[in-house]
């Protein structure tokens, strides 16, 4: 009897903890996909306060592509280099104009704020503009 009782329980208890592990797998998988960046191209601008408002000031486009490299956009002669993705989706990037620099993602899908040694307005925005 006392097998019969364990076995019943274990059942329970496997029926009720397969679907929490099946959802622990899912959401694994969805914020991986969600720390992946949207590759194509990413428009930036720069925002000053000036005479009791804001100007944005746009700073040209940046485009990444799977294979880890990007090409910034924002000089008669385009800059290249690589980026990396850390652990919480920003992109670290190597070489080129922003050699140095990280797009922090922000609240906004497909949205970065980025800085780097060599920027001239302490930070830009940066959004997703087409593939």
């Amino acid at each position: 009897m006392k097998t019969k009782k364990s076995l019943l329980a274990t059942i329970v208890i496997l029926f009720f903890a397969m679907p929490l592990f099946a959802q622990k797998i899912s959401t694994d998988k969805t914020n991986a996909a969600a720390l992946t960046p949207k590759y194509g191209k990413y428009g930036c601008t720069a925002s000053k306060y000036r005479n009791g408002s804001y100007e944005y000031i746009p700073r040209g486009s940046f485009t990444i592509t799977a294979d880890g490299k990007y090409v910034y956009k924002g000089f008669e002669k385009p800059s290249n280099g690589t980026y990396s993705v850390d652990a919480k989706g920003d992109l670290l990037f190597k070489g080129g104009y922003f050699d140095g620099g990280k797009a922090e993602k922000i609240d906004r899908p497909n949205k970065f704020f980025l800085v780097f040694p060599s920027i001239p307005d302490n930070r830009w925005t940066c959004g997703r503009v087409e593939k």
